[in-house]
């Protein structure tokens, strides 16, 4: 079969290599001018207009990681020659290692050198044509089936399957994709890489990086490849005055408040790499339904998208791929069909999970109490922060949160243990017996200190 794939980021490139080493022709259409090359050197001055997070904050959460070196070690390995970052939280578990423990591993690199090795690999598949600069016009369809993608001036390339890689914004005009109501995640996000200083290295965290929330706005922190790491400030998208953190002065003023980010973002420890970068307009919207067209699947973004703090889109493309290889094997028929039955109750309930979670850190931020340290409190709060607290102190519980956060386990696995549910209660509850300070200053507080340096 010949699959005609219409975008050429990660979820279209694995999407290419999966069904390439499944025995099928592809061929990727990109409207950027990018070319695959030996090395990553230069990936970063890719020009990647048609994606406005390319310089965003990414990484292959444990499912990803797992996803790559089962299925692409050769893309797995490139990424670590490149300087990717492995971070075995297993380390941390107080007793011995179980099987599956060897998947508790998250992989720290950024998204330019992802595409790159994944470039370079597709690039190497005698089954696949990469072509750069084709900009997708539009679907092709004969007797309601997807039969070719047109090309804004050239001829129209036809394929047995069309595979939509657009990502999460535009499509062309009349492109089809089922209704998707879009929910705002509630937050703006003001992002900044840094490159460690000579003799510095990542602080320490009690599980992954430092996080941490202020009451009225959080902060997190990701690794990236060779050295570096991005400082994220979330702000509610609804305060008008945190939209000042969009100017440098202020938002290092904020870090400077803000501990560790005060160590983190000093000029001893690193130095900064790139501007303050907002991301706002984030929203969680699930595509997972019929488009009404036979052979159309969608990948990705583009068959569902959450906000960007849960870390699910890379590792769902990769998923998603796998799934599309998976579908393409079983032989002729409606591919799409059979390939949203693999993806989208996972997908579904991710996209519940993040709205609900979404919900609830509003309402906190906005000063609503909402009890996180019990189950029959703000359950979405309670299984992600009471969680990530009380992992370092049970093995089980970091497994079954690591699972969860990670992908590695559906959520009823967690949803459903009682007994891991009971322990995070106990714990949380005696964390809270002696709290630790806020990490930063009351809201009126930092908007002063950032003022200062307008």
């Amino acid at each position: 079969m010949r699959f005609v794939i219409s975008g050429g980021g990660v979820a279209g490139l694995a999407g290419a290599l999966a069904v390439a080493r499944a025995g099928h022709e592809a061929v990727v259409l990109e409207r950027d001018p990018v070319e695959a090359t030996d090395r990553p050197d230069g990936a970063f001055d890719v020009p990647r207009d048609g994606i406005p997070h390319f310089l965003q904050p990414h990484t292959f959460l444990p499912r990803g990681r797992r996803i790559l070196r089962e299925h692409a070690p050769d893309v797995h390995d490139a990424l670590l020659e490149a300087g990717a970052d492995p971070q075995d939280l297993a380390e941390q578990l107080r007793g011995p290692r179980e099987p599956g423990d060897e998947d508790l591993v998250y992989l720290w690199v950024r998204r330019p050198v992802i595409e790159w090795a994944l470039r370079r690999a597709v690039a190497a598949e005698a089954g696949v044509e990469l072509r750069p600069g084709a900009k997708v016009a539009g679907l092709l369809t004969e007797d309601g089936r997807a039969v070719g993608v047109g090309v804004e001036g050239g001829e129209a390339v036809r394929g047995n399957v069309i595979v939509d890689a657009l990502g999460r914004y535009r499509t062309p005009a009349g492109w089809p994709r089922p209704h998707g109501e879009p929910t705002e995640s509630g937050a703006i996000y003001y992002c900044r890489y840094f490159e460690l200083a000579d003799g510095a290295e990542h602080l320490a965290a009690p599980l992954l990086n430092p996080r941490g929330d202020l009451g009225y706005m959080g902060f997190n922190t990701f690794r990236g490849d060779n050295r570096t790491f991005a400082v994220i400030l979330l702000a509610p998208s609804g305060d008008r005055e945190l939209r000042a953190l969009r100017r440098e002065p202020a938002w290092r003023a904020a870090c400077a408040a803000i501990q560790p980010l005060g160590v983190m973002t000093s000029a001893d420890h690193a130095r900064p790499i790139t501007d303050v970068m907002p991301m706002g307009g984030l929203m969680n919207v699930d595509r997972t339904g019929d488009p009404g067209v036979a052979n159309l699947v969608a990948v990705g973004d583009a068959l569902c998208h959450t906000d960007p703090a849960f870390a699910y889109g890379l590792s769902f493309s990769l998923a998603h791929a796998q799934a599309l290889g998976a579908a393409s094997a079983d032989g002729p028929g409606d591919i799409g069909e059979r390939y949203r039955a693999a993806v989208g109750g996972e997908a579904r309930e991710r996209h519940a999970l993040a709205c609900d979670t979404d919900e609830a850190r509003g309402r906190h931020w906005s000063g609503e109490r909402v009890d996180l340290g019990r189950r029959d409190g703000c359950y979405p709060l309670f299984s992600f922060l009471a969680a990530l607290a009380a992992a370092p102190h049970d093995d089980l519980v970091l497994r079954r949160t690591i699972g969860r956060i990670g992908l590695l386990d559906r959520t009823a696995v967690f949803d459903s243990d009682a007994e891991v549910q009971g322990r995070i209660e106990s714990i949380f509850e005696g964390l809270m017996a002696s709290p630790p300070p806020r990490p930063g200053p009351p809201r009126e507080e930092l908007l002063e200190r950032m003022g200062a340096l307008r």
